[in-house]
């Protein structure tokens, strides 16, 4: 087996990207909420990637009391809240505090809004419909004026239980169509097990060749959560957009499904030209959004929805 992995390791190193962390558990399941690992709360992690021996970022993250990740209190401000859900992409994957998109879009605000980071590495719209039933966004955030997730194709297979990683809330689709919590994908044992195995080389590769994509079939129970979603944040007078990542066609398949339920959808081709999405200059080595992709879209977003927002509440 040592054998094997050793062969692997130098067969694959220039294509998959190694992850360390200080310290090595920064996540974890907490007993008071059903989500699945989240970030440990008030800790600071170090944070690196490499490719083929070569270290491609070395960033922090720092998390506030709450286990989110920190907007830098220099640019919040108010009376406006806004709340940001996704991914790795929302969060911040492999960029420092005052590189995200959230951070981007807060400053843009110029002291109109506070912002707060929900989002998650590895997770999905169902990890920010959890959030939003279990009372967690009312606690922390209060009633917001305005709720933003970013959007990727991966995420269909998510909310679908089909990532190796997922071990967040699990729902099904009930008779009627609606979205109905049926418990967790996995237990927390299994998730502490799936750290294990993320450093086999050996599971890394067949991983890799076996995954489970997302796929049109999926959407049902996509667009099922997101509905529910939007019913929830617009009873409070929420309101809530989509940002898409519209790079291929099973992407396009998805801006036509949010647009015939009525969804508030923004796709990224609106703000950046197409070269750039074909050509791969949105991201970084580790195909996450860079830190001016980020600014771009946060730039885009706050003159196309939250200065509107200030506007109207507040006629100049």
């Amino acid at each position: 087996m040592g054998l094997v992995e050793t062969y692997m390791y130098y067969a694959n190193r220039s294509q998959i990207i190694i992850t360390r962390t200080e310290p090595v558990e920064w996540r974890r399941n907490q007993a008071d909420m059903d989500i699945g690992s989240r970030p440990v709360p008030n800790t600071t992690i170090a944070f690196e990637e490499a490719l083929g021996g070569r270290r491609i970022d070395k960033v922090t993250y720092k998390f506030g009391g709450s286990g989110l990740r920190e907007i830098p209190a220099s640019v919040q401000g108010g009376p406006y809240r806004v709340v940001f859900f996704g991914c790795s992409f929302m969060f911040g994957h492999g960029v420092e505090d005052d590189q995200t998109l959230p951070y981007y879009f807060v400053r843009a605000a110029r002291g109109t809004f506070e912002g707060f980071n929900f989002a998650g590495d590895g997770w999905g719209p169902h990890q920010m419909l959890r959030e939003i039933e279990t009372g967690f966004i009312s606690r922390v955030a209060g009633t917001p004026e305005l709720a933003i997730y970013e959007a990727i194709p991966d995420h269909l297979r998510r909310v679908a239980g089909r990532a190796p990683w997922e071990d967040g809330p699990k729902y099904d689709l009930c008779p009627d169509k609606q979205a109905c919590y049926s418990g967790q994908y996995h237990s927390a044992d299994y998730a502490t097990c799936r750290r294990w195995l993320d450093r086999s080389w050996i599971v890394r590769f067949f991983e890799s060749h076996s995954e489970k994509l997302s796929q049109p079939s999926d959407l049902p129970l996509y667009l099922a959560v997101l509905k529910r979603t939007r019913t929830l944040l617009e009873e409070n007078g929420t309101r809530f957009v989509i940002v898409l990542w519209d790079q291929n066609e099973l992407a396009n398949t998805i801006m036509k499904a949010l647009k015939a339920n009525q969804f508030d959808v923004i796709a990224l081709s609106s703000i950046f030209p197409e070269r750039d999405l074909k050509n791969g200059l949105l991201t970084q080595l580790d195909r996450h959004p860079s830190p001016a992709t980020n600014q771009e879209i946060a730039a885009y977003l706050w003159k196309q929805v939250g200065e509107p927002l200030v506007d109207a509440k507040h006629p100049r």
